[in-house]
This record gives C-alpha cells, structure tokens and sequence, in this order.
C-alpha cells in the first residue's frame, strides 16, 4: 500500500514523531533552565524540535513546504545553538540568512526545484556581502550596492523561469 511504510501508517508515524518532539522539547527546556539559567533557549529548542517534526512530515508525505519551513526552524535553532556556544551573537543575523540558504538548497536538491537553487546562491552572495560589512571591511554604500545585485539578479531569473 503506498500510505504505509513498514506495515505502519504514515499518518502513524507522523503522531509518534509529534509526541517524541514534545518529549524531547519539555526535556530539553527543563533541563536547560535547570543546567545552564539561559531562559530564552526554550525558543530555540522549540524552533528544533518542531523543524525535526516538519523534516518527517516532509519524507513522509513529500511536502516540499514542509520541507522548506522544516529545514529553516531546524537551522535557525541549532545556529543559534552554535552562536551561543561561541559567544558571537552579534553575528547571529549573518547565520540567519545562513539558515535560509541551507533551508533553499536543501529543498532545491530533494525537490529538483531550479528557482531554489537560485536562492541559496544569491542568499549566499549575501550572506558574504553582509558578513563583510559586519566585520567593517566594507562600506555601507558597498553593502547596499551588494543587495542591489543580487535583489535585481534575483528578480530577474524569476521572471525567466
């Protein structure tokens, strides 16, 4: 049957991994809040837990939407993970746009969609041009005349697909 996989239910499996979210995001918190006092990881932990969820959905089912928003909650909590780990969370908008880039590319590869792979490319382009500007080797003009490329280059492969 082509709604089962291993003689389970898809819809099943998609209840067991929800309540094994919850589980593991009310044991992450508690124990976060108990260890390490950070009291506004429970947001990070939550964005983690329910992008696993929506990563299943999305083999499950093969949403590429929820492929999509999975992969970006999914990358958006454990980059912040990794920017409070290394105590650089004045960079953390450079990791965001990071976030968006992987959540495009991978989307792009599982899917075969060419629009996302130009994304990631140019939220890549970005990315450098912003983490440039953050560290003070460009100016805000440059910057701004970096968005200004890859907005119009971004525009236009849209209106070509």
């Amino acid at each position: 049957m082509r709604g089962r996989l291993l003689s389970i239910k898809k819809t099943t499996l998609l209840r067991l991994s929800f309540i094994i979210s919850i589980i593991l995001f009310i044991t992450a918190t508690t124990l976060t809040i108990i260890l390490t006092r950070e009291y506004d990881l429970w947001f990070f932990i939550f964005c983690i837990t329910i992008g696993l969820h929506l990563i299943i959905r999305s083999i499950l089912f093969k949403f590429d939407s929820s492929c999509y928003f999975g992969c970006l909650l999914f990358f958006v909590g454990v980059l912040y993970v990794y920017c409070l780990c290394l105590n650089i969370l004045s960079h953390y908008l450079v990791f965001v746009i990071i976030a968006f880039s992987l959540a495009s590319l991978l989307t792009a590869c599982f899917f075969k969609q060419p629009f996302h792979y130009f994304l990631a490319y140019s939220l890549f382009f970005l990315t450098i041009g912003l983490s440039l500007y953050l560290i003070n080797f460009i100016s805000l003009w440059i910057f701004l005349a970096i968005i200004g490329v890859v907005v119009i280059s971004l525009i236009c492969r849209f209106m070509t697909i």
